[in-house]
């Protein structure tokens, strides 16, 4: 769910001062360490506020061996500081947002986010911004144009990478946002859009090119969290999505299962003309460990004594670092590779010529092996993917008798629930025999 805090960034979009306003009023740094003072050239001034300046910290006295004085002077607390009338105390109140910028250790990208932090600061109180004054800052809001699809479209877009969304979901979420401004134009208004615009776009979509069910539900709860993360960020009063219908999903035909005799046409045709590939797809079937989970796999992550893979939280797509039981035939195949000669930094499948290398492969070269080889088996047709694999394996668990809740645990899966909706198509193997009993 989207954070109820508006988002601030140090980048420097084609946004509006509307949009600058809303961010600079988050929860964290706006009024960071306020203090008053009382002084008498400052009781009444001209303006309400002071320019904002960039202070980075302690003065540096000392550079070590080996530092440089820029890189002493990044290790300070920095913060970008100002002062704003308080008309109700009568004082000047002082301000201290850093945007947890002192993150940064790079002297050059510090200096260069925190001076952008300090000229949004300056750019937004002489647009009329108040740290203080939220209603004004609703009031003046309200008068500033509304924002562009395409405005909008960025700052979701930072919204996600702040938050760590992968690279590859971010790039199906602006996917659909894209049609959406394809369809409208991208001066069009946030707030000139309503349910019955959304309706329109997605009935258009949904019968020019022929979407699924799956497909169409899939743009509506992307649309959806695009414009909520509108609304909390208080660029639309209400979320034009919300009420919007759904569709029966409809099965989608990919990863199919393969059949007996394919899968043994394929083992046949990569054991003769890709080791590589065969290797890959082996690793799949024995761990159930994702394609690309597998492509990020270094040897670290393998203890052979204890037999045990370990997918590490930074690659593994739920984010948990579990451990993954070898199989015996498995082990035989990694034991075959001489793991121990190689250093621990090398990539299990980093190497087209040698399985094993230095440098991580490229993230269509398994898929693309894959599919010559199903060209050259004349399998191209049946939907088959690399995921089929982790099906297959799954259907020879299961018709082996391994229950649900092992084959959830040998799959990684959050629940029992996932793994069900992940294997809908075991019913295929179920054979019910048994006697009904009488009544």
């Amino acid at each position: 769910m989207i954070g109820s805090n508006p988002i601030f960034s140090t980048k420097t979009p084609n946004v509006s001062d509307n949009q600058r306003f809303s961010r600079l009023s988050d929860t964290y740094s706006a009024r960071s360490q306020p203090q008053l003072l009382s002084l008498d050239y400052m009781a009444t001034p001209e303006l309400p506020y002071t320019v904002p300046r960039l202070v980075k910290g302690k003065r540096v006295t000392t550079v070590p061996k080996g530092s440089t004085w820029a890189k002493e002077e990044a290790k300070q607390s920095w913060y970008v500081e100002f002062f704003f009338h308080n008309a109700e105390m009568g004082k000047m109140e002082r301000f201290r947002p850093t945007k947890n910028l002192n993150r940064l250790k790079d002297p050059k990208e510090k200096l260069f986010q925190f001076s952008k932090l300090c000229e949004a600061y300056k750019i937004a109180l002489e647009g009329g911004w108040s740290p203080i004054d939220e209603k004004a800052n609703d009031r003046l809001k309200r008068q500033v144009s509304s924002l562009t699809l395409e405005a909008a479209k960025k700052l979701f877009e930072e919204y996600h990478i702040a938050k760590g969304t992968r690279k590859k979901s971010r790039q199906s979420y602006l996917s659909k946002v894209n049609q959406l401004i394809g369809y409208y134009g991208e001066d069009k208004k946030v707030s000139e859009i309503s349910d019955y615009e959304i309706t329109e776009f997605l009935n258009f979509m949904e019968k020019k090119y022929m979407w699924a069910g799956v497909t169409y539900n899939s743009s509506r709860i992307i649309l959806n969290n695009y414009f909520r993360y509108l609304k909390v960020n208080k660029y639309i009063s209400e979320n034009p999505v919300t009420d919007i219908e759904t569709r029966t999903k409809i099965a989608t035909e990919s990863h199919q299962i393969f059949s007996e005799k394919d899968f043994k046409t394929i083992m046949a045709w990569l054991k003769e003309h890709d080791h590589y590939c065969l290797f890959f797809v082996k690793m799949i079937y024995y761990t159930c460990i994702r394609p690309k989970e597998l492509r990020y796999l270094q040897l670290k992550h393998i203890n052979l004594e204890q037999n045990v893979i370990t997918v590490p939280a930074s690659i593994s797509k739920n984010k948990k670092s579990l451990p993954i039981s070898i199989d015996e035939s498995l082990s035989r195949e990694l034991k075959a590779l001489k793991i121990p000669s190689f250093a621990d930094s090398d990539y299990l499948l980093g190497s087209t010529h040698t399985i094993i290398g230095e440098k991580r492969i490229g993230e269509n070269t398994p898929y693309n092996r894959f599919q010559k080889c199903l060209k050259a088996t004349k399998l191209d047709e049946k939907n088959y993917t690399l995921y089929s694999f982790k099906h297959f394996s799954n259907v020879k668990k299961f018709k082996a008798g391994w229950t649900l809740a092992e084959i959830c645990s040998a799959n990684r899966h959050g629940s029992l629930v996932e793994t069900e909706t992940y294997l809908k198509d075991l019913l295929k193997f179920v054979k019910n025999n048994k006697i009904v009993p009488k009544i």
